[in-house]
């Protein structure tokens, strides 16, 4: 794979205070990245951070092989980004707006604009007054002027905010897409652990300025299971004295974390059988995104 993003060892201090501490993380060509954190864990903090509208206290930052204080503008070149809402002006119409941008950058022809507008899925309304946009419209416009300068990098903080379902959706599609098709990375921020889950490759959780967990948004978590028995805490004796399995009582049930040693269940089962401990029943328990951001991020 290919690392587009690098940060090496980068830390943000404000008023004394760190906000952003030793962080390490690559992101690689074509990944959609999902960065979570509580509030004030510095997310934004560091977002702004890699697009260059604030200065790195420690560390570096590379972006496409371009260090962003060493070769700002290169680096930047390479980045497309969305920071909070889409700033467009809402008495114009949509092409109007890009038109503008357009006019900003010499190297992005009229051609270019019409093709981003189709990929945004616009074409309908794109003379329109931005006013009268709905925020799903209003966030694909701005993606749509992200993507102007053909950026291998883009930044989407708090995407979601004020969508509906349908919106949600369809720019979830979006991203999908640019990171399939165009082979763009995205990093995205958002407190919508369900659309991050559904959106992205893997996640980075950052809880006080530090980063505590990367890792892939479909790899499966240990396996827990929890068993109905007729002798629930003998069983649990059983199993964390004699096996030295983990597992807790919850509602009269047991709840077991499968070990890696263990090929399946049916071990498990086994050993109750052969202990005089009846089994009514067994269910599978998946642990959400949700669930592992709560557990990580609680204090």
């Amino acid at each position: 794979m290919t690392a587009t993003v690098e940060l090496d060892g980068v830390g943000k201090t404000i008023n004394r205070k760190e906000i952003i501490k030793d962080l390490s993380l690559t992101i690689n060509e074509g990944e959609v990245l999902g960065l979570l954190g509580p509030n004030g864990a510095g997310k934004t903090t560091l977002i702004r951070m890699i697009v260059g509208l604030i200065d790195i206290t420690e560390g570096q930052i590379s972006v496409c092989g371009h260090n962003i204080d060493k070769e700002h503008k290169e680096a930047m070149e390479n980045v497309g980004a969305i920071v909070e809402n889409p700033e467009m002006y809402p008495f114009f119409s949509g092409q109007k707006n890009l038109d503008y941008f357009r006019r900003m950058d010499k190297g992005v022809t009229k051609e270019k604009v019409a093709e981003l507008v189709d990929f945004v899925n616009l074409t309908d309304r794109i003379n329109d007054k931005v006013q009268d946009y709905s925020l799903g419209m209003k966030q694909r416009l701005g993606i749509a002027q992200a993507l102007m300068n053909d950026p291998k990098v883009l930044i989407l903080d708090e995407p979601t905010n004020g969508l509906d379902p349908a919106g949600m959706q369809e720019l979830r599609r979006h991203i999908r897409m640019l990171a399939k098709k165009k082979n763009v990375t995205v990093i995205v921020s958002s407190h919508l652990l369900s659309e991050i889950e559904l959106m992205c490759d893997r996640i980075a959780i950052i809880k006080k300025g530090e980063l505590i967990t990367v890792e892939n948004v479909k790899e499966e978590t240990k396996e827990r299971y929890q068993f109905n028995v007729s002798h629930p805490l003998k069983a649990q004796e059983l199993m964390e004295t004699h096996y030295d399995i983990k597992s807790q009582l919850m509602d009269d049930n047991l709840v077991i974390e499968l070990p890696p040693r263990l090929d399946d269940v049916s071990e498990i089962v086994k050993v109750f059988v052969n202990n005089d401990i009846a089994i009514y029943s067994v269910e599978p328990i998946k642990q959400s995104l949700e669930d592992r951001f709560l557990h990580l991020t609680a204090e």
